[in-house]
């Protein structure tokens, strides 16, 4: 009787097994009519043939640009600091540039910094969810603008000064109204505030602060890393969609997509005003890429070959006849429109390797991040001596607090904030282009001769933690650095 039972089973068991085995899926298909069965097998032979089609097409466009870049290194008979080589060099250690004012009111890490026009305010963004517009040489707060979401990435200034806009991992691009600045008057602390700000260390909107939302600009499909205004009607914004987008303020719509890089577009500049009227700008992206674009223009008008490393940073020359970019690598490298090629680097792990070689007397000292005891006596005051002792007793003690509590901003003050790269986060020119500010990781701010490609000062070491930003005055005459320490510097000879 067993064996007549597991005989008569056999068949459906089997049956059971091979329905969980995926063979199920096999059996529907044979129920499907065949022109169902036919289409479905040419759309994956389409599929199938599409993908191989996109993977030649890559290859045959890399096998293009290497092409070109051989053509073009073919042209160049030269670069920047062989042409300048009559040139007198600037002596080393002498950027001199003293601390002018300190900005301090943000809760956390600063986003990003930019000037006006005339170069007497400043306004800066952070993720404490805040833009903060700043009287330049007073350091008072004009205007502060409450943010829908924290987690802001960058923001801009009108030329107008009427208009600021803020963008961040949201997608969105959000444009404010601000006040006037007629009445030349600061913004002061309630008392209501200053004990708010004493029981959790934080800030509150004010009741007299005017904010009004002008545009809410949702088109990006991820997170917007940079945004510059092209005029006051105008703005552009580059995003991790792989795209740059110009938008119509006064419409509130998009008005067209710039579609070519090939990954994140991490960084944008727009050209000087007095430039070919407003209608080009720069966008670097994480696929190695710059590209110049002109509004008029339905595809990017040049393409520079940069890196196999991400373009974190563009910044054009005063003239605007050339640009630098600051990518992963740690490289910096100055490239020339007219010419459409490279002329010339700037490498800081060479200059240190240089320096080793030659003694160490080959270029100045450079700033480094704050120890651990230097900012438990920010946190503590210059009266906090027990931690020195601490610190020669037990080193291990220090490291072990890798994350120093400050009420809560952890992130601010953490060692493992400083990231292990050389890697470029910020850079510009200064008015004449003749120096170079950049900001590392490991080195604070450091300034560059343009023309010889040497190091010839460094400033930041004020700062806390990672400086972040830099950005010079339109006038020449100031610098202002924003850091992870979440307090904005600024510089001035």
């Amino acid at each position: 009787m067993y064996n007549e039972y597991s005989n008569e089973s056999g068949p459906i068991l089997s049956t059971s097994n091979n329905m969980l085995n995926g063979n199920s899926t096999q059996h529907s298909q044979q129920t499907l009519p065949k022109s169902l069965q036919h289409q479905q097998l040419q759309q994956k032979a389409d599929f199938a043939s599409i993908s191989k089609q996109i993977e030649l097409a890559k290859v045959k466009a890399k096998q293009l640009y290497d092409e070109i870049i051989v053509v073009k290194k073919k042209t160049q008979d030269t670069n920047l600091k062989t042409v300048s080589i009559n040139v007198n060099n600037i002596p080393r250690d002498s950027c001199k540039l003293k601390l002018y004012n300190n900005l301090k009111g943000h809760q956390n890490k600063i986003g990003k910094i930019c000037w006006n026009t005339n170069s007497t305010k400043i306004l800066s963004a952070s993720q404490d969810g805040y833009m903060i517009l700043w009287d330049a040489i007073t350091g008072y707060k004009k205007q502060a603008i409450q943010l829908d979401n924290n987690w802001v990435l960058t923001c801009s200034l009108s030329p107008d000064e009427k208009l600021v806009a803020s963008a961040g991992l949201d997608n969105h691009c959000t444009i404010y109204k601000i006040q006037p600045d007629n009445l030349n008057n600061p913004v002061q602390e309630t008392q209501q505030q200053k004990s708010i700000k004493n029981t959790n260390n934080s800030y509150q909107l004010q009741t007299g602060f005017y904010q009004s939302i002008q545009s809410i600009f949702k088109g990006h499909t991820a997170y917007i890393s940079e945004c510059e205004f092209i005029d006051n009607n105008s703005i552009v914004t580059g995003s991790g969609d792989m795209t740059c987008s110009l938008w119509d303020i006064t419409k509130g719509s998009k008005i067209r997509d710039f579609i070519d890089h090939v990954g994140d577009v991490l960084c944008l500049s727009v050209f000087p005003k007095s430039i070919l009227e407003n209608n080009l700008f720069l966008s670097g992206s994480s696929d190695g890429y710059v590209k110049c674009w002109d509004l008029r223009s339905p595809t990017s008008i040049q393409s520079f070959s940069i890196s196999n490393s991400d373009v974190n940073c563009v910044k054009i020359f005063p003239d605007g006849n050339a640009f630098a970019t600051g990518s992963d690598d740690g490289m910096i490298r100055l490239f020339d429109l007219r010419s459409d090629c490279e002329i010339s680097y700037y490498s800081l792990q060479q200059e240190i390797k240089n320096s080793f070689v030659n003694g160490g007397s080959q270029i100045p000292q450079l700033t480094s991040p704050p120890t651990p005891i230097d900012k438990k006596t920010y946190q503590y005051g210059n009266n906090y001596t027990s931690l020195q002792q601490q610190q020669q007793q037990s080193q291990s003690l220090i490291y072990q607090s890798d994350i120093i509590s400050t009420n809560g901003r952890n992130s601010i003050y953490s060692r493992n904030s400083i990231l292990e790269n050389s890697g470029i986060f910020s850079i510009d020119f200064s008015k004449s282009g003749r120096l170079l500010y950049s900001c590392y990781s490991d080195h604070g701010c450091v300034v560059w001769d343009t023309l010889k490609n040497e190091i010839i000062g460094s400033l930041g070491s004020e700062h806390l933690n990672k400086i972040n930003k830099v950005a010079v005055s339109p006038d020449g005459i100031g610098l202002a650095t924003g850091s992870w320490d979440s307090t904005i510097k600024i510089w001035s000879v």
